[in-house]
């Protein structure tokens, strides 16, 4: 007889979001639906997706999950969806990219991401279906995840990457570390004190190279390499801008 015994889901991973960036497939959405309930899920995030709550596809794949279709929150872009997010888990098939931080492969990572989801909440960021998460959407990430898989051909279907990540996830929240106590920035914050210390840096004669976007991306990769910048940390960022600036301005005057 097959073994029924059955995981309890921990009660802190209502704190884990899945995002799901234009998806364009009904089914995919529902199919993932299904697997956040087999992993004790519940919060889905669609950004721009197909319309997916009237079409019949959408539910037969979400089977048992309805409820999760139906709550779905629906937002316009990437930075509405993540505003409020302190900790982002961006996935990707890629194992190396010149403005990324280090890929790290999900059974390596599940551990870090069961630490922070106790006591934060956290956001998994899944790419389109034809093309996956840009460049400057895995930049937003503090961490980013890969599943391993057999080089011919290393690219799964969406609601299977879901299915796989949130598995490990949920496995190592079974049995998980010691909560992070670090109070991670949201990701807005740091989205403002990037372009905070650009101006500034400006103001004093600074001229970017090769030019003011390459120097944004260079931020924010200091920034989300870290994986510890806090919301004090960004508040002393903003003081030390606001002196400069200052300085500036009495040296102008």
């Amino acid at each position: 007889m097959a073994d029924r015994s059955e995981n309890i889901a921990p009660a802190f991973l209502s704190n884990l979001r899945v995002v799901l960036v234009e998806p364009k497939i009904p089914g995919n959405i529902g199919a993932t639906a299904r697997a956040m309930r087999t992993m004790g899920l519940s919060c889905l995030v669609l950004v721009k997706p197909v319309d997916f709550r009237t079409v019949p596809e959408t539910r037969w794949m979400a089977h048992g999950a309805e409820d999760l279709i139906d709550n779905a929150a629906v937002v316009s872009s990437v930075d509405e969806a993540l505003a409020d997010i302190p900790f982002v888990v961006g996935t990707t098939n890629r194992t190396r990219g010149i403005w990324l931080n280090p890929i790290y492969n999900i059974d390596r990572a599940a551990a870090l991401i069961a630490g922070v989801v106790q006591k934060q909440t956290v956001a998994v960021l899944f790419g389109r279906e034809d093309r996956g998460l840009l460049n400057h959407e895995l930049q937003r990430c503090n961490l980013i995840v890969r599943i391993p898989a057999a080089m011919k051909y290393p690219s799964l279907n969406l609601s299977q990457a879901v299915m796989v990540i949130v598995y490990e996830i949920f496995q190592a929240c079974l049995d998980p570390p010691k909560p992070v106590r670090l109070r991670f920035a949201k990701n807005q914050d740091i989205e403002r004190i990037s372009y905070r210390i650009h101006d500034t840096m400006r103001r004093v004669g600074f001229t970017p190279h090769p030019n003011e976007e390459t120097f944004l991306r260079a931020i924010r990769r200091v920034f989300r390499r870290s994986l510890q910048l806090e919301h004090r940390d960004v508040a002393t960022l903003h003081k030390l801008c606001n002196e400069i600036d200052a300085y500036v301005k009495r040296r102008g005057e």
